[in-house]
Order: C-alpha cells, then sequence, then structure tokens
C-alpha cells in the first residue's frame, strides 16, 4: 500500500508540489521530478540483490525482513526530512531518496509472498498486489483533497513519511519461513 502511495503521488502531484510549494522553474522541474524515479531503478535493483545476498547467507527472516525494515525506516525518515527542510532543492532530494527507498523493499515484498505463498504464492501476490492498487487510488484523490481542505502542501508528505514508518513496523511481524496457505 505504502509503495504504491507514494508512486502515484510522484506520478500525479510532486510536479505541482514542486512547483507550487518549493518555487522550481520550468527549466528544473523536469529533472527534479524525474529523480525519484531514476534513484527508484538503483534503489530496486539494490534491493533484490541485497534480500537474496542475506537470505541466502543468514536465512529468510533476515533477508526479507531486514531490508523492507531498513528501506521502509529510511524513506520515512527522508520523507520527514524533506517536509522540514528550508531549502527547496534538499526536500527534492530527501523526496527522491525516500521513494527510492520505499522500491528498495519492492524484491523482498515480493520474494515474501513466494515464501509465504508456496505453492499458493499467485494467491498471495495477487493480494499484496490488490492492497498496493488501493494506495494507488487513493493516492492523488487524498493529496488533493488535503491540499485543499488545509491549504498545506506539507501534509500529503506527512501522511506518507507515517505509512513509512508504520510499514517499517509491521514487516517486525512478518515471517517468510512460515506459510499461510
Amino acid at each position: 500500500f505504502s509503495n504504491c502511495y507514494g508512486s502515484y503521488f510522484v506520478m500525479t502531484w510532486l510536479p505541482t508540489y514542486l512547483s507550487e510549494y518549493r518555487g522550481f522553474k520550468h527549466e528544473a522541474l523536469g529533472v527534479v521530478a524525474g529523480l525519484p524515479l531514476v534513484l527508484s531503478v538503483i534503489g530496486d535493483v539494490a534491493g533484490g540483490t541485497i534480500t537474496d545476498s542475506l537470505a541466502r547467507r543468514f536465512g529468510l527472516r533476515l533477508g526479507r525482513v531486514a531490508v523492507a525494515v531498513v528501506g521502509y525506516a529510511l524513506a520515512s525518515a527522508a520523507m520527514f526530512a524533506s517536509i522540514w527542510s528550508s531549502r527547496a532543492g534538499v526536500a527534492a532530494a530527501m523526496i527522491a531518496v525516500a521513494i527510492a527507498a520505499s522500491m528498495f523493499t519492492l524484491a523482498a515484498s515480493w520474494a515474501a509472498c513466494m515464501d509465504i505463498g508456496g505453492e499458493h504464492s499467485a494467491v498471495v501476490s495477487a493480494t499484496m498486489n490488490t492492497a498496493g492498487q488501493f494506495g494507488s487510488i487513493l493516492s492523488p484523490l487524498a493529496a488533493g483533497w488535503l491540499v485543499t481542505r488545509f491549504s498545506d502542501w506539507q501534509m500529503p508528505l506527512l501522511i506518507l513519511a507515517a505509512l513509512y514508518a508504520v510499514s517499517a513496523i509491521l514487516w517486525l511481524f512478518v515471517n517468510p519461513g512460515k506459510r499461510v496457505l
């Protein structure tokens, strides 16, 4: 949910946020708004490489859970840092780091679906994906409503930072070594 929520904020509202609230002009806006997507590629591949390596060396629990907890904790911290930053460039960079850190968790998430689901991994994966799509639907609607209702561009980022923090905590309860079906 939190990954898709963040991704869809970036795809729908980030350019407007950077322009209206942070004052980025047209020349730099495309580069700065695209930075989270570029860094996400790196985060996603790095997360996959690291989760595989840790799982082989230390077992599924550490290999999946540690990657997700670290990724979401970093995403939350970076998103909070973007909110508190008075410098537009630093705020934009922290948003990019937050989104990339959340993408760092993707491989661990999909691998945990296979670990937990076994021969029913398609059902477990589909359930996770469906929950994510609720985040995709809700994110642009919530961001628009929050900005309109509270006249505060920081509210959507605060919600996202909180979602990442909750995700880090919830991953502590995941046991990829225990099948659910």
